[in-house]
């Protein structure tokens, strides 16, 4: 039951479908060269906390050329990952943070195309305008499981991306 003054995340049997738009680089750091970002997400409550996701995103960002490795440029990832949210319901508000698992093509950056096996780490959090609609914002990590087991120090060897977004959410 929701209350008045009350939202809630995906509930159970509830789909909620989010655009996100933001930007994105490949350490995180401020300071770093940005580039756009953007996806589709689409969430089903099969619990009360608990939601199937599946996404899809593209984003970009400069590298800088390598002498003898690369000749740098801008770098893109194109992603289809699939997984699982878990929510914290506080009124209004609603942390929450989501694995997911899927494909990832690299492409640009002075570097061969070629896709990979890729995990991504969702934290957000959305605050619900009514009980339908909510905005809220995200920060995304987009990693290869086997490059950073393998070089976890580093955050692995090949590319990976941080990507920060706004997002619009519609529950239906």
């Amino acid at each position: 039951m929701v209350l008045p003054g009350q939202a809630r995340a995906v509930g159970e049997d509830e789909w909620q479908l989010s655009a996100r738009l933001g930007a994105a680089n490949a350490t995180g750091f401020p300071t770093s060269s940005w580039g756009p970002a953007g996806a589709l997400d689409l969430e089903y409550g099969f619990h009360e906390a608990f939601a199937a996701r599946a996404s899809l995103g593209v984003l970009e960002h400069p590298v800088p050329a390598i002498k003898n490795v690369t000749k740098g440029g801008t770098l893109r990832a194109t992603t289809a990952l699939a997984g699982l949210t878990y929510t914290f319901d506080v009124l209004r508000l609603v942390p929450y943070i989501s694995i997911d698992v899927g494909l990832v093509q690299w492409s640009g950056g002075g570097q061969p195309a070629h896709s990979t096996f890729a995990a991504e780490t969702v934290l957000g959090a959305d605050y619900y305008l009514t009980t339908r609609w909510a905005w809220g914002a995200s920060a995304q990590y987009i990693f290869a499981p086997a490059d950073l087991y393998n070089n976890y120090l580093e955050l692995g060897e090949n590319p990976l991306a941080f990507s920060f977004t706004l997002r619009l959410s519609r529950l239906f």
